[in-house]
């Protein structure tokens, strides 16, 4: 569902698999070039007002993601409120079984092992290029996350969020 002067480019898609247009919201003068998904079996995506979510971006909702006014997301961001697949192999393996034989599951019940937790953004964050925000984490008002950073846990407000790198480097020989 779309505001007042949301604007979803060419490159943008919406893939509302969860149901009816009340699962995905888009609030006013927000911009959207990347992917916006729900699951089958559930979901639910808010943008707040003046965001702008960039080129091959995608955020998939299971549970619920929420991103309050003014957010900036730049280009190839991942967003995800769960782990879209069981850690276990036979389940694992039985779930994908049964989406080529007979489609996305339309209920929890049908996805054993999955597990979501919320993903809440709050107003004036700027999340640069290339980051991956996971389930369960809240990124505090006006924080940015860096290039590159892989969050896992909760962001305090007025912060800047970025992963200290470390590389390993081992002979060949």
């Amino acid at each position: 569902m779309l505001d007042t002067g949301a604007i979803l480019c060419d490159e943008a898609e919406i893939g509302n698999f969860a149901g009816g247009p009340e699962r995905i919201k888009i609030g006013k003068n927000s911009f959207i070039r990347g992917r916006l998904q729900t699951y089958g079996h559930g979901g639910q995506l808010t943008i707040g007002d003046w965001c702008y979510v960039g080129i091959r971006s995608e955020i998939w909702s299971m549970d619920s993601i929420s991103i309050g006014n003014r957010v900036l997301i730049a280009h190839d961001v991942n967003i995800h409120d769960g782990t879209a697949h069981s850690i276990d192999t036979a389940e694992r393996h039985k779930h994908f079984r049964d989406i080529i034989e007979h489609g996305h599951p339309t209920s929890r019940e049908n996805v054993p092992g999955l597990q979501s937790a919320p993903v809440v953004v709050e107003d004036d964050v700027w999340i640069s290029y290339g980051v991956s925000i996971l389930k369960g984490v809240r990124i505090g008002a006006g924080s940015v996350i860096t290039a590159g950073a892989i969050v896992t846990h909760d962001v305090p407000p007025g912060v800047i969020y970025r992963c200290q790198i470390s590389p390993v480097i081992s002979s060949l020989a």
